[in-house]
């Protein structure tokens, strides 16, 4: 029997409070479609395919004190035209129309006396095509799970039967334990779940293998108790972080934002380059956000001479090949951004580090179940903790993986996939990555009054893309360079490895400026010095000290 109240799980109850005017707490994505839907088709998909999850039909109700989790109840007046609308793009419905449609849509709050989820089915996109566009509140689930939700909606073949009745359209009539009234639903549930298991043998293993699910995470949530001393590290860091340097990204929040998407770039590009690096496509596609982000701050003057960006990125902590459950069930870790470094190449390697390191470290475990204690926390309390996690970042950066195959959705084929991450606290900054069909998109979202064009930052993110594909397929390429462990490290000696054969490998400059910090440039062949200061330091370096003069002359006296 259905439940009519559900208290709701803590971490869930977290996300609930994040709320805010200024930053609503809701995921939104969409998918595109080269020819319109059938309308009805598309009631029926929804109704047969998703209100078999209940908490697509239930309202949140919070607790009277403030304190406390939140229920679910369902919702006795539940209209599924309340929540799926129909509307179309004013001329000429191209993309930027699409995206100013959806940057509003976005900074509108969903009905609070509703099940939290809306979608708008839009007509008039680019010759003929349709758009659905959809918003669930962060409470419903996370990322991974809705993206799981949505594409278990969808066939892997575009004739696939979508009424309601299966059994009876095939002849057949299945026998069933279940009590009559119920025996509907539970159909519509195990449909649903098939659904899901063909769809997940679609997900990319290139990008599942990457930091948006270390498998380490599960073994390690196993075993809180042995990270209590980790758990005290961990937080003791994180507490005494210093806030993130003021950029054009940080600043007062206001309630409009802006949305924009880039074209998919081809994901066997990208898994090439990584491969020639010996690197994960995510290291790649970390580290050309990385470049695109530099490039938009030299744009907006401001310095990146010595500056890290510091982001949130979600870990998810469920296996993926388990069945479809709802709910938040992911971490968050803090990762730098080294836009100091202008070579692409130390770059790369540079994020490689960074994102290695953390995948052995216990900060997603420890993250997660502070996340836990906040939600049953006051509401209060949890933005505090918010507003406190977000002055020492920047941004919220999200690499979801997506079907590796086409599929079809209410009989049409969908060609491409987007959402958009929320932001927690007063950040202005979101990044998401999604893969489909052996494509990759980015999308990026801001406050409007910090960063009223997010499309430049994707411009610089395609230039960065095609000056990496263009050195690779040049062999331009020098794969193999040191870098230094931290820029704010020093080796104390070069190794015989990197004088093989004679020739000093490149390395960072060993100079140090007035400033009284290391060069950032890269080292000249066969020097320890960039250009810049190889004339003046190695010329110090072959005069030799007055005490080694007078041993020689006495060595030579002596003989």
């Amino acid at each position: 029997m259905k439940k009519q109240v559900e208290i709701m799980s803590s971490i869930d109850n977290f996300w609930l409070h994040m709320d805010h005017p200024t930053n609503l707490m809701v995921i939104t994505g969409f998918l595109q479609f080269d020819e319109p839907l059938d309308f009805d088709r598309l009631i029926e998909t929804f109704k047969n395919r998703l209100l078999c999850y209940d908490r697509f039909k239930k309202r949140v109700v919070r607790p009277m004190s403030g304190v406390g989790n939140a229920i679910w109840e369902l919702d006795p007046k539940f209209d599924i035209r309340s929540h799926l609308h129909r509307i179309a793009l004013p001329s000429p419905g191209n993309k930027e129309a699409l995206q100013e449609l959806i940057s509003d849509l976005t900074a509108t709050p969903l009905d609070p006396t509703k099940p939290l989820w809306q979608a708008h089915y839009i007509e008039n996109y680019e010759d003929g095509g349709s758009v659905l566009f959809i918003r669930i509140h962060h409470c419903i689930g996370d990322g991974i799970s809705l993206i799981r939700v949505l594409l278990s909606m969808a066939d892997v073949e575009p004739n696939a039967i979508w009424t309601d009745n299966v059994c009876e359209l095939k002849g057949e009539k299945e026998d069933s334990a279940f009590f009559p009234p119920f025996e509907k639903a539970f159909k519509k549930i195990n449909r649903a779940k098939r659904r899901a298991f063909k769809v997940s043998d679609f997900i990319s293993k290139e990008i599942e293998s990457s930091i948006a699910r270390p498998s380490h995470i599960i073994e390690r949530a196993k075993l809180v108790g042995k990270y209590a001393v980790d758990a005290t590290a961990v937080i003791s860091k994180i507490l005494l972080l210093p806030a993130d340097k003021k950029t054009v990204f940080k600043g007062e929040l206001g309630i409009r934002k802006s949305v924009a998407y880039s074209d998919p770039i081809p994901v066997p590009d990208i898994k090439a380059i990584g491969k020639y690096f010996n690197a994960t496509i995510n290291d790649i596609l970390v580290s050309m956000v990385t470049g695109a982000l530099r490039r938009y701050l030299q744009q907006s003057n401001n310095l990146v001479g010595d500056l890290d960006i510091r982001v949130a990125m979600p870990i998810n902590i469920r296996p993926l090949e388990s069945e479809i459950k709802l709910g938040n069930e992911f971490s968050l870790i803090l990762v730098g951004l080294p836009v100091h470094i202008d070579d692409p190449v130390l770059r790369i390697r540079e994020v490689q580090r960074r994102i290695n390191d953390l995948k052995g470290a216990p900060d997603a475990v420890v993250a997660y179940a502070l996340l836990n204690a906040l939600g049953v926390s006051s509401a209060k309390l949890a933005k505090t903790a918010a507003t406190l996690f977000a002055n020492k970042t920047t941004g919220v950066f999200s690499n979801v993986p997506g079907p590796r195959q086409p599929l079809y959705f209410a009989g049409k084929e969908i060609k491409n996939i987007m959402f958009w991450v929320p932001r927690i606290g007063g950040l202005g900054l979101g990044i998401s990555i999604i893969s489909y069909n052996g494509k990759i998109s980015l999308g990026i979202a801001t406050d409007t009054g910090l960063v009223h064009d997010p499309k430049a930052i994707l411009d610089n993110f395609e230039n960065e893309y095609r000056m990496l594909l263009g050195m690779y397929r040049a062999g331009q390429i020098e794969k193999d360079p040191l870098i230094i462990n931290d820029r704010f490290q020093d080796t104390a000696e070069i190794t015989k490895e990197e004088t093989t054969g004679g020739t000093i490998q490149a390395i960072r400059c060993k100079a140090i400026t007035r400033a009284g910090s290391q060069c950032h440039n890269r080292a000249a062949t066969d020097s320890l010095y960039c250009t810049i200061h190889q004339n003046k330091y190695e010329s110090f370096a072959d005069l030799k000290p007055e005490s080694d003069k007078k041993d020689k002359k006495d060595k030579t006296a002596s003989a």
